[in-house]
């Protein structure tokens, strides 16, 4: 079995379970941080105007992605079950 394998197998064992309010809050704090230190980043290496397009942009991409697991958290995944 490749790398490519084991990677396509934990991904389809995560996405076809059901994400608890615990995986979908630390989600939500691993996409604070992110988005904190990303921007504090682009602060101190290209100025204040980057900064706020970097956190605004990860804000947008994080948010979709925390809706789309919540949604998948309330109906599940069965389309991905074999």
């Amino acid at each position: 079995m490749g790398i490519i394998d084991r990677f396509e197998e934990e991904y389809l064992a995560v996405s076809s379970s059901r994400a608890s309010v615990r995986e979908l809050l630390e989600l939500f704090a691993g996409a604070v941080l992110f988005v904190v230190g990303a921007s504090a980043l682009a602060y101190y290496l290209l100025g204040q105007q980057i900064a706020i397009w970097v956190a605004g942009g990860l804000v947008v991409i994080f948010a979709i992605t925390l809706l789309s697991q919540a949604y998948w958290a309330v109906t599940g995944r069965e389309d991905y079950e074999e």
